[in-house]
């Protein structure tokens, strides 16, 4: 396992620098003795804390523990250019090819559905994180 960085979300990640002072607190250390949960995800970036988000929107008693090596949105999550898109590295014939025409059109609807859950969630939930959806222009 790699060790924890030791600098400051700050000096990593543009957007850290557009946070409150407050809310730039020092990377913590280990929590202190076992812990008990129901499900444990590994990982605190955008999969990590929707997959947690989702799960206790499920089912509110469960004990989810969220294990991360450094601090909420350290890697990727942490550094993207704030955009979420769903286009996918391959065209719906070769997704089709490797299961079927109807698997591939009903994961490239999720995906656009999905991209268009993160505004309605952060409005239902009052988060201000400056969403705005756009579009997708793709050129030869």
């Amino acid at each position: 396992m790699a060790a924890p960085v030791t600098q400051s979300p700050a000096e990593l990640s543009l957007w850290w620098n557009t946070l409150p002072p407050e809310l730039l607190k020092p990377i913590g250390s280990p929590l202190p003795g076992d812990t008990t949960a129901d499900i444990a995800i590994v990982g605190a970036g955008y999969t990590g804390l929707w997959t947690a988000y989702y799960l206790l929107k499920a089912d509110p008693s469960l004990r989810v523990a969220i294990v991360e090596a450094n601090y909420a949105g350290f890697g990727a999550s942490g550094r993207n250019g704030g955009w979420a898109s769903a286009l996918f590295p391959a065209g719906l014939n070769a997704l089709a090819k490797a299961s079927s025409r109807s698997d591939a059109v009903r994961m490239n609807r999720a995906m656009f559905e999905t991209v268009a859950e993160i505004g309605k969630v952060a409005t239902a939930q009052a988060w201000d994180i400056e969403w705005e959806q756009g579009g997708t222009v793709v050129l030869a």
